[in-house]
């Protein structure tokens, strides 16, 4: 009987947390790499796309950009609780 209320309300709070999730993930802007799939020269960059993979390296540059990010925030926040020099 505990149980059964102690999994009622860890499955509860788990589906708060998932409707938060969502909320906050609704909130954020589409990606602005689309731009190169929506543009009138995607014909062109297709064709290109053959030789060169431009796609992977749009991507593999917008994670490199978020990793680097997160390192940066990271660092200043370590900085900040003087946790680093």
């Amino acid at each position: 009987m505990v149980m059964n209320f102690i999994f009622a309300v860890l499955n509860k709070l788990i589906g708060i947390m998932e409707t938060m999730a969502d909320f906050f993930y609704s909130l954020l802007p589409n990606s602005p790499f689309t731009i190169i799939e929506n543009s009138e020269f995607n014909g062109l960059i297709a064709q290109i796309n053959y030789f060169i993979p431009i796609y992977e390296f749009v991507a593999i540059m917008e994670g490199w950009l978020i990793a680097i990010s997160v390192w940066y925030i990271y660092s200043i926040f370590a900085r900040w609780i003087k946790a680093i020099q």
